[in-house]
Formats: C-alpha cells, sequence, structure tokens
C-alpha cells in the first residue's frame, strides 16, 4: 500500500491559557476503527509549539509527538525485528515524545520512548511495560530505563551528574505519568480518576534532579467544551507534596489526538526560583510511514511539520 502523507492545518491559535478555544480543521484519517486507523496510515506525527521552563526563565523550543504501533517481545521488552519472533509478540501503542529548546548559548534535547501494551481478546495486559527517556545538553547526558518486572518497575538511571546516578531503584507498579499520553490515545476512559499513586513523568524529574518514586496526586477528567469531533476533554494530575499541575486537552472522540498541554512546577533554584508554567500548543501534523522517508528529496517533507529552517 502506498502512504499518503496527510496534514491538518490550524486553523486559528488554540489558546494554551486555556482560557478561550478555537476550531481546528483536520485531514486525519476518517477511520473510526482502531485497526484501521493505527495500521493502515504509517505513524502519527504531531509538532507542538514550546514554551519550556527552565532556570527561572521561559524558553522557546518545539516538541514533537510520534505515536505508532509495533509488535512488541513482552519477555525482553523490545521490539520484534524478524518473523520468527513476530508470534511470540504483542500489539503495543509507542510514542516517542521529543522536546527541542535552548537555554542561552547551549540547548536541550529530550526524548522519551513509552510502549503500552493493547489489550486484545488474546492478552488484557494495559501496564505500560517499558519507559526509556535520555536528556542531553553541553554539560552531559542522562539516560533512564524503566522496566516491568511483576509487580514492580526497575528502574536504571545513568548520568554525567553525582546527583543523579548512576543507580539502580525498584518502585512499585503504580500509574505511570508518562504513560497517561499513550493511555489518552488507547482508551481514555479507564484514565485513572482521584485519588492515586502515580510516579511523576521521567522529564520532570530528571530536570529537577529527585529520587524518582511513587507520589500522591489527584487526578480530573473533564469536558471543557464542545467543537471539532464532537468535543474537548482535559485530564489533569496535581501532585500536592510537589506543588506540581500537568493538564492534557486532547478530543474527546477517537481518534483522541492530543491538542496541548501545560505543566506547572517551580523552575530554579535560590533566588532564581520562580513557579513557571511550560506550554505546549499543536501547530503541525502529518500522517505518513516515515521511516521509509528518509532521502534528500523527502527533507521537503520537514516544512510540512514546520520543522524547516
Amino acid at each position: 500500500m502506498k502512504y499518503k502523507i496527510k496534514c491538518i492545518i490550524l486553523l486559528t491559535t488554540f489558546s494554551l491559557v486555556f482560557s478561550h478555544c478555537t476550531s481546528v480543521a483536520y485531514s486525519l484519517p476518517e477511520e473510526k476503527d482502531f485497526y484501521s486507523y493505527w495500521h493502515n496510515h504509517g505513524a502519527e506525527i504531531t509538532r507542538f509549539e514550546l514554551e519550556q521552563g527552565r532556570y527561572g526563565e521561559i524558553h522557546p523550543g518545539h516538541a514533537i509527538l510520534i505515536f505508532v504501533t509495533e509488535s512488541f517481545l513482552p519477555d525482553i521488552q523490545v521490539k520484534s525485528d524478524y518473523e520468527s519472533s513476530r508470534q511470540k509478540s504483542i500489539p503495543v501503542l509507542k510514542l516517542n515524545l521529543i522536546k527541542r529548546f535552548d537555554t542561552g548559548i547551549y540547548d536541550y534535547s529530550m526524548m522519551k520512548s513509552v510502549f503500552t501494551p493493547i489489550s486484545t481478546e488474546k492478552q488484557q495486559l494495559d501496564k505500560t511495560l517499558k519507559v526509556s527517556t535520555t536528556r542531553q545538553d553541553w554539560c552531559g547526558h542522562v539516560y533512564l530505563q524503566y522496566n516491568l518486572e511483576d509487580d514492580h518497575y526497575k528502574i536504571k538511571q545513568y548520568s554525567y551528574f553525582e546527583k543523579e546516578g548512576d543507580r539502580v531503584v525498584t518502585v512499585p507498579s503504580v500509574h505511570l505519568e508518562d504513560e497517561i499520553w499513550t493511555h489518552i490515545r488507547i482508551a481514555p476512559e479507564k484514565l485513572p480518576i482521584g485519588e492515586i499513586k502515580m510516579i511523576p513523568g521521567s522529564f520532570y524529574t530528571t530536570l529537577r534532579m529527585i529520587d524518582i518514586g511513587e507520589e500522591g496526586a489527584v487526578a480530573e477528567l473533564i469536558n471543557i467544551r464542545d467543537g471539532d469531533r464532537g468535543g474537548v476533554s482535559q485530564y489533569t494530575v496535581t501532585y500536592p507534596s510537589l506543588q506540581r499541575t500537568l493538564s492534557i486537552r486532547f478530543n474527546n472522540n477517537f481518534p483522541y489526538d492530543i491538542l496541548s498541554w501545560s505543566d506547572t512546577y517551580t523552575s530554579g533554584s535560590g533566588k532564581n526560583a520562580k513557579v513557571l508554567t511550560t506550554k505546549a500548543r499543536r501547530t503541525h501534523a502529518v500522517m505518513t510511514d516515515y521511516w521509509n522517508k528518509n532521502s534528500v528529496k523527502d527533507l521537503e517533507l520537514r516544512k510540512e511539520l514546520g520543522l524547516a529552517k
């Protein structure tokens, strides 16, 4: 099957302050069936304009969300590359979330990969099996990996910085903030609500250089407006002990595409410490088999994602 790029055109600005909302026109595939949507068109790639809180200031940048289904081997927790191993694999929805932003003279590059099972008649797994996260800046880099083992996550952390690594820890397999994104795309009605235990997102823990562990949180899912594709929902997680609030907005009808998010917490240290809100709003998206578009002529496609320099 020849894949065709399908673009989302942003007609008007979607406010990140969340006080006003505007209509967005879509050209995503119109399939309402999960399998048809995710298996016939390649990967869904979305660019977001980013305002990142760091060092007590807001820094401009961009974020990219790449959602794609894969065959995953649950025992060794890697993608199945060979036909001979495919029989042992299960379907997962993978998210690659990338952030790029500058802080003065130097830049940050961050990426996380989240592997969440897609429930089928044969298997009813829904806990995320693996999360891997990297952070690079001019000082050095950090690597985190979560692997689900029975009733806990084994977390390996390696870092240039003494405060962060190197170490291996285990934490109970409570809810992961990192899996909110994939659970929204699979079945948002199953998002945890009320008073919960949750492991804060790996981007947050590595930027704040805090120990990884479960935290008490309060989660809420509300409909905030009617509109394109039937309305918009907002999922909010508040961590009282961290004085932090994360909110994600998405269309509340399939395919539950993510529109924006905000993340409020203290940034910086000492006299430079301030409560800042990191914001991201969707600007571009394509649905394409990007792994087959790696030639020089395909550089033109980056313009469709707002990534051309």
